[in-house]
């Protein structure tokens, strides 16, 4: 992930008041560890490697103290890249 796509995640996440302890640890540090997409499944009975369904874009961050990873979805937050 380049610079300025790092800068416009951290800023819109901070304008949405993303500022909260990590709720496992209580650490106050976390990181962006990438983006991701999710893959929804119309059948969840499905293998879990299958290639139906929509994929939702998302970023990971983590906690820098105990690793607890949280998702965050790109659409709510205005960040959704056009391809």
């Amino acid at each position: 992930m380049d610079k300025l796509r790092q800068e416009e995640i951290i800023r819109v996440l901070q304008a949405k008041g993303v500022d909260k302890p990590c709720p496992r640890c209580g650490n106050e540090k976390f990181e962006r560890v990438g983006e991701t997409a999710i893959q929804l499944s119309e059948k969840p009975n499905l293998h879990m490697f299958s290639t139906l369904g929509p994929i939702v874009p998302a970023i990971l961050i983590a906690c820098n103290n105990c690793g607890y990873l949280t998702h965050h979805t790109q659409g709510p937050l205005g960040i959704m890249r056009p391809e």
